[in-house]
């Protein structure tokens, strides 16, 4: 018989998810932590709105305000490397429209992918898109994560390390 979850094992999951995904970027100041979860707590209590450009702007300045609120819930203006790639900036205005992410939606919703694949293939497509100067990954998992439990699946903790190094090769 499968145990239920309690609360306080999803709030447990919850921390240490907030303290994995924030170890990946190599971020472990406290304010930075506290950022992070009150960003999740926005995110999870708002998880029915459409996963919009106005849900991710908030997620990104709630979780980026305090370490560098010159960026927070801003989309980047100017190219960014990533693991030495160069990520283009394409255009502010066409992702603020949405398009980018509907057509992300609609191309998944075709595809013949499990829940699981599906929740990994729209992190994947917002990481590519990269729309921040800083903070896409914490906020790309944040948005994983609400859209796993959105699906009924469960919060997946990627650790700092050897799982870190599986998870960056979904980008490859």
């Amino acid at each position: 018989m499968k145990k239920k979850q309690t609360i306080n094992d999803f709030n447990k999951q919850v921390i240490e998810f907030i303290w994995q995904s924030n170890c990946i970027e190599q971020e472990y100041s406290q304010l930075a932590r506290e950022d992070a979860l009150n960003a999740w707590e926005w995110a999870y209590l708002n998880k029915d709105e459409k996963f919009g450009i106005q849900y991710i702007l908030k997620i990104h300045y709630l979780l980026m305000r305090h370490i560098n609120p010159e960026i927070a819930g801003k989309i980047r203006n100017c190219n960014v490397y990533i693991g030495g790639q160069l990520k283009p900036f394409i255009s502010e205005d066409l992702i603020k429209s949405d398009l980018l992410m509907k057509i992300c939606f609609e191309m998944l919703a075709r595809g013949k992918f499990n829940k699981e694949e599906k929740a990994k293939q729209i992190h994947i497509i917002f990481e590519n898109i990269h729309p921040f100067i800083d903070g896409n990954g914490r906020v790309g998992r944040i948005l994983y994560n609400i859209h796993r439990l959105k699906l009924g699946l469960p919060i997946h903790i990627i650790h700092e390390g050897n799982e870190q190094m599986e998870y960056y090769k979904w980008f490859k």
